[in-house]
């Protein structure tokens, strides 16, 4: 077996894990790319280059076609499953009973699996780490019954949730992607899927970026063969089955500015991987993400009455940041709108406006202004002073609740 790894390595390097194949328990599963031709009469694979926190889609090709899934299906069994442990309804530590269902599916011709068996007993956490590293359709089976109930709750739940979402490209049928008839998403859905997923749950990349698996003594490779290619590649998902071709929504991270390419329907893996790297290439070559210094332009701070404090820090739950090409100098519009009344008390990260950063016209990011600290209500007097400022001040227009400036980023 040892003798076997320069060779196994090697063809990771090269070519990264095909799928789905079979292999023999107890071995290193050795899993070569179908034999699929590159001049099949189909199509160029459909494809999607998102910038995650702006959600900006920088390229796109066939975005919209309905196509088999395979195991991009997974993306939304790891979404509910990991909104389940956020919502307390499970933990990473809760200990799964495998079933005969869940046995079988890992069974079945050309699927791949984290080889459960018939009564094992595995924790959701390994079973997350089966789910996307060695694609186990067993264990998204496990994980459907420990979140849904039955496979069948938890396909209805997948649909919802992909209503929810707005993947109107989207119908599942079943948790893990095997061909199933009237089963169907797109590249732009799940870019759209695994934005959300990187947005709500940013340390789930801590899980697919592991380049090995191992589980009852079985060592598995990450299907995603990026992760072995490209040091800025830490996620997420690959599939494949004849009907959907190569799959993969892959993200990579450079500078602070994250990416996500999505390529389906690609007819070899070669095809799949030469995509997805050309699209992370133009990314991160001509794009860069700046933050904008909007308190340099609007005000940053926000005048209160009536409270143990004159005034408040404003600041936004997050960072804004906005995408430029690189060497371009656009001018963005920043504006700032103040709702709140201006009378304590105050709470800490309450929201008191809306910050919005526009470029010709068009809105590019949104963020509420919340207050960085509370401020309590000043006794009687400090409350009866506080009025009287206010009223005097209102007489001479000081208490504006709209700003606006432009900033443009340095070359």
């Amino acid at each position: 077996m040892m003798r076997l790894a320069p060779l196994w390595l090697a063809l990771v390097l090269a070519l990264g894990p095909g799928q789905p194949a079979r292999a023999a328990a107890g071995r290193h599963p050795l899993r070569p790319p179908s034999a699929v031709s590159e001049s099949r009469a189909v199509p160029a694979p459909a494809s999607v280059l998102m910038e995650v926190s702006t959600g900006q889609v920088l390229a796109s090709s066939g975005a919209h076609r309905r196509l088999p899934p395979a195991s991009l299906d997974k993306l939304m069994t790891l979404y509910l499953t990991l909104g389940a442990i956020r919502d307390h309804r499970t933990t990473l530590d809760t200990v799964v009973t495998i079933s005969a269902e869940a046995w079988r599916i890992g069974r079945t011709a050309e699927s791949s699996r984290m080889f459960l068996n018939v009564g094992d007993r595995v924790t959701v956490r390994e079973l997350l780490s089966g789910l996307m590293v060695a694609s186990g359709n067993d264990a998204a089976e496990a994980l459907a019954e420990v979140v849904g109930g039955s496979a069948d709750e938890f396909v209805a739940m997948m649909n919802a949730e992909a209503g929810r979402l707005g993947l109107h490209d989207t119908h599942y049928v079943t948790p893990h992607g095997l061909p199933a008839p009237d089963e169907y998403t797109s590249a732009w859905d799940v870019a759209l899927l695994s934005r959300r997923i990187l947005l709500d749950f940013p340390e789930v990349v801590s899980i697919t970026a592991a380049r090995y698996e191992t589980y009852g003594g079985i060592r598995q490779a990450n299907w995603n063969n990026l992760v072995f290619r490209d040091p800025r590649v830490d996620g997420l998902k690959t599939g494949h089955t004849n009907a959907a071709g190569y799959c993969i929504a892959a993200t990579a991270q450079q500078d602070g500015m994250r990416l996500l390419a999505v390529v389906m329907d690609a007819p070899t893996l070669q095809r799949r991987t030469a995509v997805a790297e050309g699209l992370f290439a133009e990314g991160f070559n001509r794009y860069a993400l700046v933050a904008v210094p909007w308190e340099r332009v609007v005000s940053s701070s926000f005048r209160i009455y009536g409270g143990t404090a004159a005034d408040v820090s404003l600041t936004t739950p997050h960072p804004v940041t906005v995408l430029v090409t690189r060497g371009g100098r656009p001018s963005f519009s920043i504006s700032e709108r103040i709702t709140a009344r201006p009378f304590a008390p105050l709470a800490r990260a309450q929201q008191v406006g809306m910050l919005t950063v526009a470029l010709d016209g068009r809105t590019l990011v949104t963020a509420p202004l919340i207050a960085a600290q509370a401020v309590a209500r000043a006794g009687v007097l400090g409350r009866l002073w506080g009025y009287v400022r206010y009223e005097f001040g209102a007489i001479l227009h000081r208490h504006p609740a709209y700003s606006q400036g432009t900033y443009t980023p340095s070359a």
